[in-house]
């Protein structure tokens, strides 16, 4: 049943937000844009993920600034998802972090289902860091 909660809703976050599913299409959109990207690592079973989707990542202020970066959702079981959450040191699901492409560095990241504003503040954060003037 998670499964397919999660499922819609990460299908439901990713239509909204123009988010990216495939990593080489996100990261090659980075490039082209010149712009940070923002991890997403998720897994189907994880209710933390579900309530994250649910009450935070979709909600429209938040979807707002996460324009400003190329999101990528990552399956942390998949292959591809697995190898990327070991570069970037991601401890668990859900977690954000946001990438420098160009560097191919970790900016930050954010471990565990959060609440609205501390996404916000910490997206916020991240622009004024790197001089994100759209956000």
């Amino acid at each position: 049943m998670w499964k397919l909660i999660t499922l819609i809703l990460v299908t439901f976050s990713l239509s909204l937000a123009s988010w990216f599913s495939n990593l080489r299409e996100g990261l090659d959109t980075a490039q082209k844009q010149n712009k940070l990207v923002a991890f997403y690592f998720y897994s189907n079973y994880c209710p933390y993920c579900a309530q994250m989707e649910e009450f935070v990542l979709n909600q429209e202020d938040v979807q707002k600034k996460l324009e400003n970066f190329v999101v990528i959702a990552l399956n942390i079981s998949s292959e591809e998802g697995g190898k990327w959450a070991r570069k970037l040191g991601v401890p668990g699901v859900p977690t954000l972090v946001f990438y420098d492409p160009k560097g191919d560095k970790p900016l930050g990241a954010l471990f565990g289902s959060r609440p609205r504003g501390e996404i916000l503040n910490y997206i916020n954060g991240i622009c004024k860091k790197h001089s994100i003037k759209a956000c």
